[in-house]
């Protein structure tokens, strides 16, 4: 059995940031969602009184409280004597997480992006006698958001290599971005590249690993008509902005990996004529309308 409140209070303890998302920040809300006893422990240390005073002079005995919150905001310490925990968890996960994300991407990838540049150059080797292999060196201009519709703790989501514990960017996400810039283009070759429904195509497209270090940042967002969005009220100017914040990747080198097989010189042609100008205007996961996922190609490997 994990212990989750030694993550949470140890957070340079995880050494997967994936399945620290897509495992342990939920069930660190389904926890606290079910912890009934710390609203009564609260007011049992405050004995009803929730003046800032009085929540600095019981500082200490309310930290102690066996809990998974973090008992160390006034403001919370208050609204979760009122019952309000809804609130409090909201605010309490959708920014702690992504702080102990981007603190583990600056302390802990390094030694596996290197590992993940070591399997990648190796497995790329070993291909290239029987393959016809694309391989380019691509870097940030803008940030990036890839996997945005992924199930999150909160309403965007955030793609993560769940072996590697790094983000990547999934061959599936390069191969549906580039069938749709090819179509734009009117190629001819879009079959053969992507195949049929009863016939695979002749060219492969790995996920997009780093090379190098990664800066993630936090981003956001504020709709303004929510209960339209959510289908059940008109729009209407009188509705409060709902600011929403959300991890990306601010900064970073990638290597992309194209396998074409062998014998296929027209594909690997339109490959290389098309992709610069794919990856650099035309982009990559969401938000690409408003500038998101724009690369700069930084020559073959």
């Amino acid at each position: 059995m994990i212990d989750l409140k030694h993550f949470i209070h140890q957070p340079n303890e995880i050494k997967n940031s994936s399945l620290y998302y897509d495992k342990f920040v939920f069930s660190e809300r389904r926890i606290m969602e079910k912890d009934n006893t710390t609203v009564n422990e609260i007011n049992n240390i405050l004995k009803g009184n929730t003046g800032d005073k009085n929540i600095k002079k019981n500082k200490n005995e309310l930290k102690n409280i066996n809990t998974l919150f973090i008992l160390n905001n006034t403001k919370d310490i208050r609204d979760l004597a009122k019952g309000e925990k809804e609130k409090v968890l909201e605010k309490h996960i959708k920014q702690r997480y992504k702080n102990i994300l981007k603190d583990l991407v600056i302390k802990d990838l390094c030694k596996k992006i290197e590992l993940t540049k070591n399997i990648r150059h190796n497995m790329i080797s070993s291909l290239k006698n029987r393959y016809d292999i694309i391989s380019y060196k691509i870097y940030t201009k803008t940030p990036f958001l890839v996997g945005a519709g992924i199930p999150s703790i909160d309403e965007i989501g955030f793609y993560w290599s769940r072996n590697l514990g790094l983000p990547i960017i999934p061959g599936t996400t390069i191969k549906g971005a580039f069938r749709k810039y090819l179509e734009s283009e009117k190629s001819t070759f879009i079959k053969e590249i992507f195949g049929e429904e009863d016939k695979k195509g002749k060219v492969s497209f790995l996920d997009a690993v780093p090379i190098n270090d990664i800066e993630l940042g936090i981003e956001y967002q504020t709709p303004h008509f929510q209960k339209y969005y959510n289908g059940n009220q008109p729009p209407n100017d009188v509705y409060n902005p709902v600011p929403l914040n959300f991890l990306s990747v601010f900064k970073g080198k990638f290597r992309v990996d194209i396998i074409i097989e062998r014998n296929n010189n027209n594909i690997v042609e339109e490959i290389q004529s098309n992709f610069k100008n794919f990856i650099e205007y035309y982009g990559l996961g969401a938000k690409t309308s408003m500038g998101y996922g724009r690369f700069k190609i930084n020559g073959q490997l």
